[in-house]
């Protein structure tokens, strides 16, 4: 390959490439699900977005958590799914046709999994999806096709590595740790700090 085969290949792949909405659901606390549960799941949004956007989430994440929460979404044990949208940005088409990072998509939320009456949250986390590929491919790109369809299976994929690094004996919890006091007779600390 000529050197002009070679930098025409990697400018088009600088191009093309870039970020396209699929960053993971990362879990601030996570519990131990029992899959044969089902799952009521409620998006809600904390921005502007379209309604219709609203419940294009809620059905599409509901159609997708199910495929891991098995059971009757109806039943008195169900899961709570709660998704609230914190950041919806469609950017600009333009922009992103003309160059790499400029125009992109974003779309933030919340994920918390609950049970019970009142709700006693199971797993957190957060998602913040991010689109920014340019040229021709970012310029074409839409909200509907390109980022929201990818928040349900980011979700289902959180909850399946969830589960196995719990029965692989490793939780990822996020938990505090209470300091034990420093011992009185420290000189470097100031008196009420003993």
């Amino acid at each position: 390959m000529s050197v002009r085969g070679f930098l025409g290949c990697l400018g088009a792949v600088i191009l093309l490439s870039g970020c396209t909405a699929t960053q993971p659901v990362v879990w601030r606390k996570a519990g131990n699900l029992d899959t044969t549960r089902g799952v009521k799941v409620a998006v809600t949004a904390a921005c502007d977005i379209a309604s219709y956007h609203v419940d294009y989430l809620d059905n599409h994440i509901r159609d997708n958590v199910k495929t891991v929460l098995t059971g009757n979404d109806e039943a008195a044990d169900a899961y709570r799914l709660n998704v609230t949208i914190t950041r919806y940005d469609e950017g600009s088409a333009f922009a992103r046709f003309m160059l790499i990072g400029l125009g992109q998509m974003y779309l933030d939320g919340t994920v918390q999994i609950s049970l019970g009456e009142p709700p006693i949250v199971i797993t957190e986390g957060d998602f913040k999806k991010n689109y920014c590929v340019g040229g021709i491919v970012g310029g074409m790109a839409t909200m509907e096709k390109d980022v929201l369809p990818k928040v349900g299976p980011a979700i289902v994929d959180a909850i399946k590595k969830q589960q196995t690094t719990i029965s692989d004996g490793y939780s990822p919890t996020v938990t505090a740790t209470r300091v034990a006091p420093a011992s009185a007779g420290n000189p470097n600390l100031p008196a009420d700090m003993t």
